[in-house]
């Protein structure tokens, strides 16, 4: 939910980071923490930041609550992040925290790690490095100590972090924050990088992670694989359940299926609701995904929740999600919209957290491509690797603007890891994609027409592709493309 950013030595005449205030104010309230040399300043509106040097600062929006740092014997210590971690109770446990947010939790745990005796740069990034494998979940963080600034995220990029060292050193969780900042060299921190600024002397230095290197294919029969990766879902669902009511973002594919099932059961375990969310485009026929999903969840008694929408609807979410997502091509923006709709619903309801299937796709050889592959698990290591260029950045950016934490049980990582050693034969074959998916889900006792639904992109399975057609269409342009070009020329 958080949206951080940070400048340091950059020359004011050049900057406006103001506009990142308004661009806020824009989604509604928010609450601010920032850090300034030894002063901590709360906000709630950009109306208060005229009289604050924003040249050398951190700040942090929304999730962070505006709450003060630790305190620390050692040197100065100050973390902004975006984050939600599924092992807080240990961190708690450990550090006798009791029941303390997550925020509390990661600056004790980091500043720990920090504040041990003086070291070189090497071994400061392998030591942030190995405290940063101890986290289960998702983050994208900035931590100044010292005469230094630290960028990190997780490993496989699910919260986006951006950065600009054209003219002294600027990050933030949007590319578009600084470049309404006025910069405009701005680059993607690769999940797999560790990047530090020494503003002192203007050196950026960065640090390899070392992420799905050496993975040795699976032995053993095709049932011991499967109930080993069911196994390692199971305990990725279980870590992600929230103690409050939740939802899941459902399509009733065999993905989005098999964690409506399982998030069902561990609902029920934890004594909270668990509801299930289908969109799509209203109209006389039902959309594919609705259609479905109604059968389906008589079938397994889940508590549905269908939100139809209509074309002048659909063209009200357009002036949101366009200009939102930045690379707004026609298949991002279908399923953006998607995201943006289910995250619509479900913050009507009151509910916070929504799970959903991706990475399956990627793990599972799910697109056709894959079937002239010629190296299966190397095609979908890559795919892994690069999520965060092509899925997660518009994913995270939609659910932060709808103030709903996304999780994907699918891209835990020691599942990832688990299913990315998955033999070949046991993905794909002429007749069938993710089939030890698919194998799990008979075993799980879904019906054979979920186990067997072919791949639905979520544009076309919420049928949002065709009303992105009518609409242009309806608009006067001659296709999709230029339409969804115009709404960002209205902004």
């Amino acid at each position: 939910m958080g949206r951080i950013a940070g400048f340091f030595n950059l020359s004011p005449s050049s900057i406006s980071q103001i506009r990142i205030f308004n661009e806020m104010e824009v989604r509604g309230e928010y609450e601010a923490i920032i850090y300034t040399g030894d002063t901590i300043h709360n906000v709630h509106s950009a109306s208060e930041i005229q009289f604050i040097s924003l040249n050398d600062a951190m700040i942090g929006f929304d999730s962070l609550k505006a709450s003060s740092p630790l305190s620390s014997s050692s040197d100065k210590f100050e973390l902004v992040g975006d984050i939600d971690i599924y092992n807080s109770d240990e961190f708690a446990c450990e550090f006798h925290c009791g029941n303390v947010e997550n925020m509390s939790i990661l600056t004790r745990f980091l500043q720990d790690t920090f504040g041990l005796e003086k070291c070189s740069d090497d071994e400061m990034f392998q030591r942030f490095d190995s405290s940063l494998k101890a986290i289960r979940g998702v983050y994208a963080i900035a931590c100044h100590i010292g005469d230094k600034v630290f960028l990190a995220r997780d490993l496989i990029g699910v919260k986006s972090l951006w950065y600009d060292v054209s003219s002294g050193f600027a990050f933030a969780s949007e590319k578009k924050f600084l470049e309404m900042a006025g910069l405009h060299e701005v680059v993607e921190l690769d999940p797999r990088h560790i990047l530090c600024y020494d503003f002192e002397n203007d050196i950026i230095k960065s640090y390899d992670r070392e992420f799905l290197q050496g993975l040795a294919e699976h032995q053993g029969s095709f049932v011991e694989i499967r109930n080993g990766f069911l196994s390692l879902l199971k305990e990725a669902v279980s870590k992600r359940v929230p103690d409050e009511d939740f939802g899941v973002m459902f399509s009733a594919g065999i993905d989005s299926t098999i964690l409506a099932l399982l998030c069902k059961g561990f609902a029920e375990a934890k004594g909270v609701k668990c509801n299930y969310y289908t969109v799509g485009l209203s109209g006389q026929v039902p959309s594919p995904d609705i259609a479905c999903a109604r059968k389906l969840a008589d079938e397994l008694e889940l508590e549905l929740n269908v939100h139809e929408i209509g074309l002048d609807t659909v063209e009200e979410y357009l002036s949101t999600v366009v200009p939102l997502i930045e690379d707004a091509t026609v298949p991002k923006t279908g399923v953006a919209l998607t995201m943006y709709a289910a995250c619509r619903a479900a913050k009507e309801d009151g509910i916070n957290v929504l799970f959903a299937g991706a990475g399956a796709d990627e793990l599972f050889a799910g697109y056709n491509r894959f079937k002239s592959s010629e190296s299966v698990n190397e095609d979908c290591i890559r795919d892994i690797m690069e999520m965060h260029k092509v899925n997660t950045y518009r994913d995270d950016t939609v659910a932060a603007f709808t103030g709903t934490i996304v999780r994907y049980p699918y891209l835990d990582e020691n599942f990832v890891e688990y299913a990315l050693a998955i033999p070949k034969e046991y993905k794909i074959s002429d007749e069938m994609n993710k089939i030890v998916l698919r194998k799990a889900g008979e075993e799980l006792g879904l019906p054979k027409y979920v186990v067997e639904r072919g791949k639905k992109a979520a544009q076309y399975g919420s049928s949002f592709d065709q009303a992105l057609k009518k609409l242009a269409k309806r608009a006067g342009f001659a296709n999709k493309t230029d339409y969804i070009n115009s709404f960002q020329e209205r902004r």
